[in-house]
């Protein structure tokens, strides 16, 4: 008898093993049919090397093992298939305000007094007045279009300074197509904003971040101090482009993002800009829209 449940939890070890490596192997053979840089059969040379040297290392050991992700491209064809998968909620009224979308349904619906958050706007506030429109308090930030914090209107108000993962007067961006010049920049922390503006004991109905890759610590953050427990409904343009952030980051992103859907980030819409799969121009640029589902009124 226990030599034949031994068996079995050893059988069962090795089909989790190998429904892991399936899983791994799917993503990233989806991946390659949109002409990524690797042809198919330099991918399945790729999983076959992973799966032998797991086997001849005594691997699996464990579940968690099996999904161990430790190369750039697995965790970016993870969050790819993160974000394009099905909705894992389905929202039932989704609304197009300005060039962003909410879900506007009877659970998640944004009406006055709401409160959103709008970070990077370049010369787009269509977004910030169609929700300023509505009746919500909106503040808008993004210190690169060179202008000082002032109202837009009653409802809509501007404010010199970016978001990120920590706070500083010197934070010198990455030269793009928005910074031309070398230049420095206020940023802060979701937190440090909240409590400056006097929203300490608030939520936020919609906080949209569209910020030229500054999104990655700015959710490492949030996550790690439980910040997305006051943030109802999440929109964000996600940023993977071909220098910046680092390969060698793309696995610690992609634990950041499961972080943050484990405090209740659920997908209902995405739309993707940008997809390129080739090694060297390598980019992923997607508008993902969340709602909380684990999100308690204050």
């Amino acid at each position: 008898m226990a030599h034949s449940v031994t068996m079995a939890l050893k059988t069962k070890t090795v089909v989790t093993a190998l429904v892991g490596t399936a899983l791994i192997a799917a993503v990233v053979l989806y991946t390659a049919q949109d002409q990524t840089g690797y042809t198919n059969n330099q991918v399945s040379e790729m999983i076959s090397s992973e799966v032998s040297s797991r086997m001849e290392d005594g691997h699996p050991q464990d579940d968690e093992d099996v999904l161990k992700i430790t190369k750039w491209w697995q965790a970016s064809s993870l969050l790819k298939w993160d974000w394009e998968k099905p909705p894992e909620y389905m929202c039932s009224e989704i609304e197009k305000r300005g060039n962003w979308h909410v879900c506007n349904d009877t659970t998640f619906e944004v009406k006055p007094p709401c409160l959103v958050y709008s970070f990077g706007i370049s010369n787009d506030w269509s977004f910030d007045d169609a929700m300023g429109a509505i009746g919500c308090e909106v503040h808008s930030f993004d210190p690169s279009i060179g202008k000082k914090s002032f109202n837009r209107s009653k409802n809509v108000h501007f404010h010199d300074l970016g978001l990120s993962g920590n706070d500083s007067d010197t934070y010198v961006p990455t030269k793009d197509i928005y910074v031309k010049k070398t230049t420095t920049w206020k940023i802060r922390r979701l937190k440090t904003i909240m409590d400056m503006l006097g929203h300490t004991n608030r939520h936020i109905d919609v906080l949209k971040i569209d910020i030229e890759t500054s999104e990655w610590p700015a959710v490492k953050d949030m996550a790690a101090s439980g910040m997305f427990s006051k943030v109802r409904q999440f929109s964000v343009e996600w940023h993977l482009f071909p220098t910046y952030p680092s390969r060698s980051e793309y696995v610690g992103i992609y634990v950041d993002v499961m972080a943050m859907k484990k405090q209740g980030l659920r997908t209902f819409r995405y739309s993707f800009h940008q997809r390129d799969f080739r090694e060297k121009t390598f980019r992923l640029q997607a508008d993902v829209n969340y709602v909380n589902t684990l999100y308690k009124s204050i």
